[in-house]
């Protein structure tokens, strides 16, 4: 029987998304990976970790990480990109473009930071019209920098912190800009001043400036040169809570969030306690989610003519489901007579009749007719052709280049490119695409025997080097063929009924099915950062290196100062042990590169252009928060958070609004509710975290979280998370006619890793794990005797692997599967991802996909078998030499010294977790010894 039969789903045709009856006609969609591994070939069809096919078209440049600027010389023989990390943040300069072998000039060069030379990028770029000078947007420096198009020489900077006045606004965030024809002027946007400015580049100085809407993100200059267009990507402006984070004052910072998203508290404002909590208004008004229209006619005095709104409003029924997600209309190109901008949440283009900046109309992008109610496509970056009959969008979510007939409206095919393409540009004779994929092939493995670790280490966001494809332009023979292409890339379509007979007995149904799953109870667990290979390397029937198993069998290890040796000890045995009684896979990738993005996936929101843009560039130190700045925009600096934010919601949403609408019942514990910046301290046992911003969470899960189970902060033992939550589990639905909820989600966050705290139970880096593995036998025990057992399934994963090394890629993580349906002691070498988690507890629920993502992945029937078997686990004792959990917490005694934990790391430390890995080859070493 072929693989693929496993990983199938049924779409619902009609619009409104409600089940109907099989028919002849209904297609079923997954992965077109089957059971490949990830895998970087850059002369064939790479293996992303998404189970996409990566066949870029042209020619592939290597530049350094996150690509996410682009600009091209008025002659088409040089583009440069604007990388914003992680590591190094710059700019490279690609000279003979069109030759077979490009020049790449580094600024600066090799893989590290020059905080001299270049210390902030982002996005905006501008090349002089005399081909020699490029200007560079310097994101948090607030500066434009002038670099040398020939060497790669600093000429000069702009200081964008003293305005048209005088006056000093030191705040600024520089991002998208555009050069007028003939170099005088150039127009930017400052995202956390909320305004567009504009530059005299003779005098190297501000000359004007004038409000946008809320973090404006892209901007064009029409071809007469009258008018600038700038797109906003935010929908609100944050508040800080009273005077809390000025004063540190832990008693009155709120344990939750203040509100829901769209309720009466979260518009109007609230008051908890004796604080007064500011209210966030209309997310439709005209600064969110809009492009703006300027005259500038003369560049001094630009002024507002127009705010335009583009694709749908919040709360707007499409096809059957109100909008949760605003429009982000985040990219512009402009001809004659339009303005074309990119909806990266609705998946479609905005034409805007310049003449009378009004909609003209709006363009849909749907790759595949199996799979056009669901979003996904992620529009970005937008070029026009020199003779105005071509529009190219940067189709980011499918790896491609969509290409629009402007005479028409209608798209007319897809070029496939590398992985997550930004931005592109046409080169002056309309024969050639240049485009930046921000991702470029992906990461590849990070660590094992045949890993080279080069100058820029072996830490994820270091190696996600980015590629400029440089295309030809294909004619319309080409394009179908290409068209086709793009669409084997991203799914494997096939019929219904020829999948359905492969599934009679399996539990997990393939969707629209008749028969009903055995299993009732879905419990979703996440844990922190962890690779495959470093926890399950030496399990003999998956494919993984044993030499990095650093937390597996006879491991040696010692605390930091090396004055205690730990010899010959299993670190995770509730891991080792679980996946030997139930299955796990050896072919599993997080979407995450970090825990930012990571913790948007884990609820099913894929990240859009504005968290994929901003999250390299955060953990680059490249967009930090001061909590000193006044800057409107500030409180959008958020870094790592793990929780979503109103400017990243999906058209449809996440988990939370789908399990909702669909009536079906759940239940949080932990997840989404780690805003930043917010206040860490070692004292919030019921919370992790407490807020003093006006944040909001999903409405759905507002009433739907533990207030007593903390989110992370690693300063809280997992153990005191495993008693809260048994606690509660207990008062809620161990009782008489209590049924529990479908789904129930927890994070167990300490495997994260942190500093050494030997007086707090933790005397090595391993003593985190150990406690997190514990937590996770704890949990497992528990729920298997519960009355829901013999319904009930547990997936156990990863929000990301960045702090670990895998052999086979680094974005390889942790995914056991636990129930009494599983195959015991299984390794299920089907290719997975986030996505076949959502499409697993979406078949056995018998709800309908949410988005492209779950809808076009694997699911995990290769996991289960038709005959249960309902022996519960039994957890084993954790190595009191690495982790004494009485001395943490004893699970039953509260008692606790709270105010000796002196550490208390945000979420994700960049350099702490590169530091960790610098550790790595002494385990290697130590462990090939033993084995």
């Amino acid at each position: 029987m072929s693989v693929k039969y496993y990983f199938v789903l049924f779409f619902s045709l009609v619009l409104n998304f409600t089940q109907a009856q099989p028919t002849n006609n209904l297609k079923v969609v997954s992965s077109p990976s089957g059971s490949q591994y990830t895998k970087i070939n850059k002369s064939g069809r790479t293996v992303i970790p998404n189970g996409r096919y990566l066949t870029p078209y042209g020619k592939s440049v290597e530049v350094a990480p996150h690509p996410y600027g682009l600009a091209l010389s008025a002659d088409g023989t040089v583009a440069v990109t604007a990388n914003s990390g992680t590591s190094p943040i710059s700019i490279s300069i690609i000279k003979n473009l069109k030759s077979e072998n490009p020049i790449v000039l580094q600024v600066p060069p090799g893989p590290s930071t020059d905080k001299g030379v270049l210390a902030s990028v982002f996005m905006g770029l501008a090349i002089s019209p005399d081909n020699k000078t490029v200007y560079v947007a310097g994101g948090q420096e607030n500066k434009i920098y002038l670099f040398s198009v020939d060497t790669g020489a600093k000429l000069d900077s702009v200081d964008c912190s003293v305005a048209v006045n005088g006056e000093k606004t030191p705040d600024g965030y520089i991002g998208d800009m555009k050069l007028s024809k003939d170099g005088r002027y150039l127009y930017a946007v400052d995202q956390m001043l909320f305004r567009m400015i504009v530059v005299d580049t003779k005098s190297k100085k501000i000359v004007a400036s004038a409000k946008s809407g809320r973090y404006p993100f892209g901007i064009i200059l029409s071809p007469d040169q009258q008018k600038v267009y700038v797109a906003n990507v935010g929908m609100f402006e944050y508040s800080k809570i009273g005077n809390i984070e000025a004063e540190k004052d832990y008693k009155n910072a709120l344990d939750f969030p203040a509100f829901g998203f769209g309720s009466e508290e979260m518009k109007n404002g609230t008051r908890i306690n004796s604080l007064d909590i500011p209210g966030l208004g209309d997310p439709n008004v005209p600064e969110s989610f809009s492009v703006w229209s300027f005259a500038v006619k003369d560049p001094l005095n630009p002024e507002i003519q127009a705010k335009i709104k583009t694709g749908a409003l919040v709360g707007e029924m499409i096809e059957g489901i109100p909008a949760v997600g605003g429009s982000s209309p985040n990219s512009l190109a402009v001809t004659d007579r339009y303005v074309f901008a990119s909806n990266g949440t609705n998946d479609n283009i905005s034409v805007i009749d310049m003449e009378h900046d009004t909609i003209a109309a709006e363009i849909p992008l749907k790759l595949h007719e199996s799979v056009k109610q669901f979003r996904g496509v992620i529009p970005f970056g937008l070029a026009v052709s020199p003779d105005q009959k071509r529009l190219f969008v940067a189709e980011s979510g499918v790896n491609a280049i969509g290409v629009v007939d402007i005479p028409s409206l209608k798209v007319v095919g897809h070029i496939p490119s590398g992985w997550f393409p930004a931005k592109l540009e046409v080169t002056p004779d309309g024969k050639t695409l240049v485009v930046s994929n921000a991702k470029g092939f992906g990461s590849g493995p990070n660590g094992g025997k045949t890993f080279q670790e080069g100058k820029e280490g072996s830490y994820i966001g270091n190696l996600m080097k980015g590629s400029v494809s440089v295309m030809d332009i294909p004619d319309e023979k080409q394009l179908h063929k290409l068209t086709q292409e793009v669409i084997s890339n991203n799914y494997l379509i096939e019929n219904y009924h020829k999948i359905q007979k492969h599934r009679a007995n399996n539990p997990i149904p393939v969707y629209g099915g008749e028969k009903e799953s055995p299993i009732k109870y879905l419990v979703f667990i996440s844990k922190e950062n962890r690779t495959y290979d470093e926890i399950f390397g030496q399990v003999k029937k998956g494919r993984g290196d044993p030499t990095i198993a650093r937390y597996g069998h006879h491991a040696t290890f010692t605390n930091k100062n090396k004055s205690v040796l730990v010899d010959n000890s299993t670190v995770m045995p509730n891991h080792l042990k679980l996946v030997s009684e139930f299955a796990m896979s050896d072919n599993f990738y997080v979407d995450s590169d970090v825990s930012a993005d990571g913790h948007r996936w884990l609820v099913n929101t894929y990240p859009n252009e504005w968290v994929e843009s901003t999250v390299p560039a955060s953990y680059g130190g490249n967009r930090s928060y001061d909590e000193k700045s006044k800057a409107p925009g500030s409180l959008g600096m958020n870094g790592s958070a793990g929780a979503i934010y109103p400017e990243d919601y999906n058209e449809a949403g996440s988990m939370w609004e789908h399990l909702e609408r669909n009536k079906v019942e759940f239940y949080n514990f932990g997840f989404g509710t780690m805003f930043e910046p917010a206040f860490y301290d070692d004292s919030f046992k019921y919370s992790g975290i407490k807020h003093y911003v006006n944040f909001p969470v999903p409405l759905p899960m507002f009433s739907r979280t533990s207030k007593t189970y903390p989110t992370y902060n690693t300063a809280i033992p997992d153990q005191f998370r495993i008693s809260q939550f048994i606690n509660e589990f207990d008062e809620k639905w161990i009782k008489p006619g209590a049924e529990m909820p479908s789904i129930i989600t927890v994070i167990i966050p300490n495997d994260h890793g942190a500093g050494e705290r030997p007086e707090a139970g933790y005397p090595f880096r391993e003593s985190y794990m150990a406690d997190n593995d514990l937590a996770v036998g704890r949990i497992v025990e528990y729920l298997s005797h519960t009355p829901f057992w013999k319904n009930m399934a547990i997936v156990i994963t990863e929000d990301d692997a960045q702090n670990g090394i895998d052999h086979v890629d680094a974005h390889r993580s942790v995914l056991m599967v636990i129930s009494p349906y599983v195959k015991r002691n299984h390794v299920s070498s089907v290719h997975y991802s986030f996505g076949s988690i959502f499409k697993t507890f979406w078949n056995v629920i018998g709800l309908p996909y949410l988005n492209q993502y779950d809808a076009a992945a694997n699911d995990f029937a290769d996991f289960f078998t038709a005959k249960p078997n309902f022996t519960p686990y039994n957890a084993v004792d954790v190595d009191l030499r690495i982790f004494d959990p009485k001395k943490a917490l004893t699970p039953l005694d509260e008692k606790f010294d709270w105010k000796a934990v002196k550490e208390s790391p945000m979420i994700d430390d960049v350099d702490d977790m590169q530091d960790d890995q610098k550790e790595k080859p002494e385990y290697r070493l130590e462990n090939q010894k033993r084995k």
